[in-house]
C-alpha cells in the first residue's frame, strides 16, 4: 500500500530537513550569510534537483510507482519547504532587509529552477 511508502518517506524527509537546517546554520549561515535563511534555501534546491531526477527515473520506467510516491510526495513532500520559504521571506522584508529578501525569493526560484534542468540534464537519454 503506497501510503505506508508515503508516511515513512515523509518521516524521513522531515527529519533530514531538520538536520540540514542545523547543519546550514552552524557550518553556512555566516558573514554576509548571517540571518538568511540558508537551510530553507539549500533544501529548496536540493529537493527541486532530487524531484526532478525522481520523476526522470519513473518516466523511464526505472523508477516504480510506489517508490516514487514514497521518494516524490513523501520523503521530498516533507524535505522541502515552500511554506517555509514564504514565511523566511515575509520576515525578511518585515524586518527591513528588502534586498535580502529580493534576493532570497530570487534564489530559491532560479536556483531551483537550475536544479530541475541539471537533474533532467543528467538523466536525458542521450542514446539517440
Amino acid at each position: 500500500m503506497p501510503v505506508f511508502g508515503i508516511a515513512l518517506g515523509g518521516a524521513l524527509g522531515a527529519v533530514a530537513r531538520h538536520y540540514v537546517t542545523i547543519w546550514s546554520q552552524e557550518y553556512l549561515a555566516r558573514g554576509v550569510l548571517h540571518g538568511f535563511p540558508v537551510g530553507t534555501l539549500l533544501v529548496n534546491i536540493v529537493g527541486s534537483f532530487l524531484l526532478a531526477m525522481v520523476l526522470m527515473l519513473s518516466t523511464q520506467g526505472i523508477l516504480p510507482s510506489a517508490l516514487r510516491l514514497a521518494i516524490g510526495t513523501g520523503f521530498i513532500g516533507a524535505f522541502t519547504t515552500f511554506s517555509t520559504f514564504e514565511l523566511d521571506a515575509h520576515l525578511l522584508f518585515e524586518q527591513g532587509h528588502h534586498l535580502r529578501a529580493a534576493v532570497y525569493v530570487l534564489a530559491n526560484l532560479i536556483l531551483g529552477y537550475g536544479a530541475i534542468l541539471l537533474a533532467r540534464y543528467l538523466l536525458a537519454d542521450r542514446s539517440v
